[in-house]
């Protein structure tokens, strides 16, 4: 094999070995593909060596599909897959084989996008080691198995594509809760490192991990970056404990820093981590001076994070900052319409449209109700109507219910705000605290239907007529466009009632 061969090799191997982390996570990935050792182009047929014949047989039988949907996603469609026996080395003596083995060991922890280094199985490296010792080679390697990377081995039917991870710009909604996000994930999508960070925030369910999922793909695909890590702030800080206690810090810094893209979702869990915290802030210096991108998620702006650290947060901000709000209406709509088209499930829009307008805007419910309602039309041979519909989604489409109490509400408006959770009983007299109070009695007064003395009671003590002004007043302030203020920022009255509303219906 040539030199440019080889080099060939190697970027084939390590852009597999990045999408099937992605695909079958990072410990299958450890226990089973960690003994791939070289993938190579034979024509249209993509050859994947594998050291152990009980990893291959494993590979073969339980992992086939996985294996062809990674291909498809690094070659594109059309490539087979074949397996086969890695073919043996010469021996060598014991010390240069084994400095090669560690070398070999580094490099595949760099590219390895997130998975600590000291999880590796033992069984992983001991064939390499049984084979430096000078065992016998192993006769007649052949390809053991053979199928297309778009055809099952035991069907002519297409594999269904996984659905894990949003990988298309085509699956992605865009309106005015997300358009900013989805136009600056666009931007870097198209010139890497131009907005770096980028740092986007919202509540859940408003679409901030599925945008990072399509960034990934987009640099990987379009862009060919092989070294793009896409994690969440807890496996980041796993790995790094890990290292502390294991492996080192150097191949840590080296898998983290040395990386074209590196994006990490729910930031807000770094707070209370100071050692962790301190890496991050050098590895986000690291990366911004080499120019690479850097995109981070969490449910709130990195300023208001509590325990973040200025200096952390400050870096954070440093790109640009996107927030996105629960979907609206038409996004709902558009969103359901899509799954169910997508599904072939003949439901008119029109009542897709209905049922958009009675649930939360939480984009994982929406999906939640395109699932039961593939269900549904699969158990019958005619056309469903609405009323089955509305009894099979009787449970998340109970709009103005009496089961939230007086303590959801607490929680959903202290979360959205930012604030402790007895703020609210207490005296306090801040504006912050003053409209997180009122917006609490407001939305107790419309879905507990308790008499305004129960409210006033239950929120710190205050009267009858406190209650009713409360009232009043976040019906103005919705009707009339006027602001919260949450932190250091001013946030649309409506757009803040919105938030608890998806909040409380989300559970």
């Amino acid at each position: 094999m040539s030199v440019t061969e080889t080099a060939g090799a190697k970027d084939l191997t390590g852009e597999l070995q990045d999408a099937l982390i992605n695909r079958v996570g990072r410990d299958r990935f450890r226990m089973w593909f960690g003994q791939i050792t070289q993938c190579h182009r034979v024509g249209r047929d993509v050859v994947v060596d594998v050291a152990a014949q009980f990893a291959l047989d494993r590979i073969g039988s339980r992992y086939m599909i996985d294996l062809r949907q990674a291909v498809v996603d690094v070659c594109g469609e059309g490539v087979s897959v074949s397996l086969q026996l890695a073919p043996d080395k010469p021996a060598q003596p014991v010390e240069a084989d084994d400095a090669q083995a560690d070398s070999q060991t580094e490099s595949a922890a760099t590219l390895r996008s997130d998975e600590p280094s000291e999880t590796a199985t033992p069984a992983a490296a001991a064939p390499s080691r049984r084979r430096s010792r000078g065992e016998a080679p192993r006769d007649n390697v052949q390809p053991l198995l053979q199928v297309s990377s778009f055809q099952s081995a035991s069907s002519d039917d297409p594999v269904p594509p996984r659905r894990r991870r949003v990988a298309s710009w085509d699956q992605i909604v865009v309106g005015k809760s997300n358009k900013l996000a989805a136009t600056a994930a666009r931007m870097i999508c198209d010139t890497p490192g131009s907005a770096s960070p980028l740092f986007l925030w919202g509540t859940h369910g408003t679409g901030k991990t599925q945008l990072m999922d399509v960034v990934a793909t987009e640099l990987r695909r379009r862009h060919r970056l092989r070294r793009v890590i896409s994690m969440t702030a807890e496996e980041f800080t796993n790995d790094f404990i890990g290292s502390v206690t294991g492996s080192g810090l150097p191949g840590f810094r080296r898998r983290y820093r040395d990386v074209d893209a590196l994006l990490i979702d729910e930031v807000q869990f770094l707070p209370g981590k100071r050692a962790t915290s301190r890496e991050m802030l050098y590895t986000i210096d690291s990366i911004v001076r080499a120019g690479k991108q850097l995109v981070f998620a969490a449910d709130r702006p990195p300023m208001e994070i509590p325990g973040l650290g200025q200096d952390l947060a400050g870096r954070m901000a440093g790109g640009m900052v996107c927030s996105l709000s629960p979907l609206d209406h038409e996004m709902r709509t558009q969103m359901l319409q899509q799954l169910c088209d997508a599904e072939d499930l003949g439901i008119d829009h029109q009542m897709l449209a209905d049922i958009a307008g009675n649930v939360c805007g939480d984009g994982r419910v929406v999906s939640g109700i395109a699932c039961r309602l593939k269900a549904l039309v699969s158990m019958h041979d005619e056309p469903v109507t609405y009323d089955q519909i509305t009894e099979i989604l009787s449970d998340l489409i109970s709009i103005g219910s009496s089961s939230y109490g007086f303590a959801d509400i607490q929680t959903a408006v202290c979360n959205t705000m930012g604030l402790p959770k007895d703020a609210l009983q207490s005296k306090g007299q801040s504006r912050n605290v003053s409209q997180a109070r009122m917006l609490a009695m407001y939305l107790a007064r419309e879905h507990t239907g308790a008499t305004y003395g129960d409210i006033g009671k239950y929120f710190g003590q205050r009267s009858h007529s406190a209650v009713i002004a409360a009232t009043r007043r976040i019906a103005g302030d919705v009707q009339d466009g006027k602001t919260f203020a949450i932190g250091n920022r001013s946030i649309p009255a409506k757009q803040v009632l919105e938030s608890v509303q998806n909040m409380l219906r989300s559970g």
